[in-house]
């Protein structure tokens, strides 16, 4: 399965979101960058020996490849990040996204195999140069914080989205996730019935929580432990249930 995580507009916590679904995932994931912006995990992480990440080896490789021979291997450009997390490391700089140019697509269907794979596509916008990996994987979930304007943004995307998709053959399952903090986590009731009021048959997937500090810690800013963390708790119910609802398909 190649679940992708974008935003409508701004910075609701899309990369904090696919970085810790993938941390807690129930099956062997890969977490790809595919955020045309450039890369954050680049700069968070290190590698198993403690070592800066070579941005070399990644997207950019991989896009290359892939326009060689389609069926290019994933696993010779992944990176093994402290922990043991399995990365496709993003852009360096962000001209480098348009410069792969046609390669996106062939690239999201290098990341559709025998394992999944969570990719954080950035924000989506009519021409965004990941659009074309965004609208290929199986499942597209939007996240979204509270807020009259964060949710209009959202309808709006929405919309588009299925616009865009609406004669493909195939198409991927859309969802919502709602960041917001844990003890206003009822307010994804309200932003389901909002979404399906405007003529949306798209659900809110799942709720995660809003937590500083644990995002910070997950980012390498802060000494943290996160195991109990209220962010890592909501990551570990909402991947149980992303996951589940694949199998069951």
């Amino acid at each position: 399965m190649l679940l992708s995580v974008a935003s409508a507009k701004g910075s609701p916590g899309a990369t904090t979101a696919a970085h810790v679904l993938a941390a807690v995932w129930p099956r062997d994931v890969r977490l790809a960058e595919l955020d045309p912006a450039g890369s954050d995990l680049m700069y968070r992480l290190r590698t198993q020996s403690g070592q800066p990440i070579d941005s070399s080896r990644g997207l950019v490789s991989l896009a290359a490849a892939v326009r060689r021979e389609s069926a290019a291997s994933l696993e010779e450009h992944l990176t093994t990040v402290d922990g043991g997390l399995e990365v496709l490391v993003g852009l360096a700089r962000p001209d480098q996204a348009a410069a792969i140019g046609a390669a996106w697509s062939a690239v999201a269907q290098s990341l559709r195999g025998p394992v999944d794979v969570i990719a954080d596509a950035g924000r989506l916008t009519p021409g965004t140069p990941s659009l074309g990996a965004a609208l290929a994987s199986d499942r597209l979930i939007l996240v979204t914080r509270p807020g009259v304007d964060q949710y209009g943004h959202l309808r709006e995307r929405l919309r588009w989205i299925v616009d865009e998709t609406a004669h493909r053959a195939e198409r991927p399952d859309l969802g919502v996730l709602l960041v917001t903090p844990w003890k206003e986590r009822h307010e994804a009731g309200a932003l389901n019935r909002l979404l399906h009021s405007g003529g949306l048959d798209v659900p809110v997937t799942g709720v995660l929580a809003h937590d500083d500090g644990a995002a910070d810690a997950l980012a390498g800013r802060r000494p943290r432990p996160l195991d109990r963390s209220l962010l890592v708790r909501s990551a570990r119910e909402l991947a149980a249930e992303l996951a589940g609802a694949e199998e069951s398909q």
